[in-house]
């Protein structure tokens, strides 16, 4: 099943099913259905919305398909993206990176969907994209195992944790954290796909491109910590709640820092994940 949020032709905000390219929008005949409930009913909601006049793909402006999630954690969970980051800043990979799925919470108002122009921040001269997989949650965690938190799975969909990298770099060398780099925007989508779609998730195929050159490509199973390690150590002291977003962090070579390449004003950056799809968004 792939659930998502669409803006209608006066511009309201809508959830719809998409079925053999079509969305069919999510009602029960007298009130809206949100893509949130659906994953909690699961597919028994199915054949009611297939009962819906379609609306074509192509006709509508895609939102985030999560709609201002109660929390936003980004992950740090590929060895080599790790590697790799903190190599260009002169340290090693601590140990402790090995035993702690450790994360920063970004915020939940500056996501945006498929197909949107993203401002970075005024004279920006580093300007980064980065290639992430993330769960969304359909029930409460906490305290949870890590095959309860597998249970708590709604859905995966993609993250592009957009970056200030000049930003980042002097806010930083506080030592608190890089909110202020991070928390302009944030792309998520283009929709929800759920876990009987995805099959293995440890193994999806992942990909980037700027202006139709590939630049980055890796893969899923890649990662260091499973998203089961990810939510058991997240909720172990917090509750998690549905429609929580966690991400993946970046996949190895999933972003511009990485290869010394950044983007600029006009570039077309596209991020695919296999069984999910593609999300676009343009430079502005």
């Amino acid at each position: 099943m792939k659930l998502l949020r669409y803006s209608d032709p006066s511009g309201k905000p809508r959830d719809g099913l998409l079925h053999d390219g079509k969305i069919f929008p999510l009602t029960d005949g007298l009130t809206t259905v949100t893509a949130l409930g659906t994953l909690q009913e699961g597919n028994a909601a199915w054949q009611e919305v297939l009962r819906q006049a379609p609306v074509e793909l192509d006709s509508v402006r895609l939102l985030p398909p999560v709609e201002q999630p109660g929390a936003y954690m980004d992950f740090y969970s590929f060895e080599q993206h790790v590697r790799t980051c903190r190599a260009k800043r002169g340290f090693d990979v601590p140990p402790e990176w090995y035993e702690h799925p450790v994360w920063y919470n970004g915020s939940t108002r500056c996501f945006s969907g498929d197909g949107s122009t993203v401002i970075f921040p005024q004279g920006e001269n580093k300007k980064d994209y980065e290639l992430e997989l993330a769960v969304v949650l359909k029930s409460p965690c906490h305290r949870v195992t890590e095959k309860e938190a597998g249970k708590a799975i709604g859905a995966f969909t993609i993250v592009n944790d957009f970056s200030a990298r000049e930003l980042q770099q002097t806010v930083m060398r506080i030592g608190l954290g890089p909110a202020k780099a991070k928390d302009f925007n944030t792309g998520l989508g283009p929709w929800l796909v759920t876990p009987e779609e995805i099959g293995d998730p440890r193994n999806l195929k992942m990909r980037a491109w700027v202006n139709g050159g590939l630049w980055s490509e890796g893969n899923s199973g890649a990662s260091h910590f499973t998203f089961e390690q990810m939510i058991a150590y997240a909720s172990e002291f917090q509750t998690l709640y549905p429609g929580d977003v966690l991400a993946s962090g970046t996949v190895g070579t999933g972003c511009g820092f990485e290869q010394d390449r950044f983007l600029n004003s006009g570039d077309k950056v596209e991020l695919e994940i296999e069984r999910i799809g593609r999300l676009t968004h343009w430079i502005g």
